[in-house]
């Protein structure tokens, strides 16, 4: 069995594969060996993998079933439901304007987050592969391990934090760059759902924290209390000491274990250079 290379980050956050095409099927061999690399540094990426659409959505479908993508506000050229267009580019090719309504939707991503955390199941690994990158200084993606974070809490903050149970809502995390405006379809799609805010990671079998721009507030207890809670325990989160910071290059292929790290967009000249990447994660065989 060919064994793949794994670059890992000195912090344990983050590593590199290579060895492996994964623009062609791949193997179960090479799955199981990506998958354990996933589970282990919670991070993952491949350079120089121009993967196509057909092979990106062939790659998601080995880590769970594919999420839908909420139809309101994807970019009209995604064909594919299992796709989104994270991307500064309108419908017809153009770069979008300031008062584009999917632009202020997208400013979100600059908010500490973990990918449908609203959902029930929600994601467990999402897949971003660079398509179009800007010529000059392409902008990074953060990533913090919230099980080092839960880690670095003492024992009697974690006998606190272990009961909580936090609701989790698109309309949470879109409030914060003031977007309001769903359909009814979106929000038959997308009902506030509630998770434990500590839960174990199902790959390493560590405690880490859930949580990010989606959490609302704590079930129970009064929302301002609740959300102040949150706001203090990502700050504590995503500290330099726990986090990766990707730079990306063209053809990267980015993979990410939502159910143990958060990760947030850095704002770059939007108006001036093109950024198309291209999104689709896979979700948790169960509720939790």
């Amino acid at each position: 069995m060919q064994v793949l290379k794994v670059k890992a980050q000195p912090s344990g956050l983050g590593a590199e594969v290579s060895g492996v095409d994964i623009c062609k099927p791949i193997s179960k061999q090479e799955y199981d060996q990506i998958e354990a690399a996933l589970a282990r540094h919670g991070v993952i990426w491949f350079r120089n993998m121009p993967i196509d659409d057909e092979h990106q959505e062939m790659f998601i479908k080995w880590f769970g079933p594919p999420n839908v993508a909420a139809k309101q506000l994807n970019n009209a050229r995604m064909t594919n439901p299992h796709f989104y267009d994270v991307s500064n580019v309108d419908e017809n090719g153009d770069i979008m304007k300031e008062d584009h309504e999917r632009r202020l939707y997208l400013a979100a991503n600059l908010f500490w987050h973990s990918d449908m955390s609203m959902r029930q199941p929600p994601a467990r690994v999402t897949v971003l592969s660079a398509r179009v990158l800007p010529e000059v200084d392409p902008p990074d993606t953060q990533f913090a391990d919230m099980r080092m974070a839960w880690d670095a809490l003492s024992p009697e903050r974690q006998r606190e934090l272990e009961p909580l149970q936090i609701e989790h809502s698109v309309y949470a995390s879109r409030a914060k760059v003031g977007y309001t405006n769903f359909s009814e379809e979106t929000r038959k799609l997308l009902p506030p759902t509630t998770h434990p805010l500590v839960r174990t990671h199902a790959g390493s079998a560590r405690k880490t924290l859930y949580m990010g721009a989606h959490a609302s507030h704590v079930i129970g207890w009064p929302q301002e209390k609740g959300a102040k809670l949150l706001e203090e325990l990502v700050e504590f989160a995503t500290q330099e000491r726990f986090r990766y910071v990707h730079k990306w290059q063209p053809r990267d292929v980015l993979i990410w274990d939502d159910s143990c790290t958060l990760h947030r967009a850095v704002p770059f000249d939007d108006q001036k250079y093109r950024r198309e990447l291209r999104w689709c994660s896979a979700r948790e065989l169960e509720a939790v």
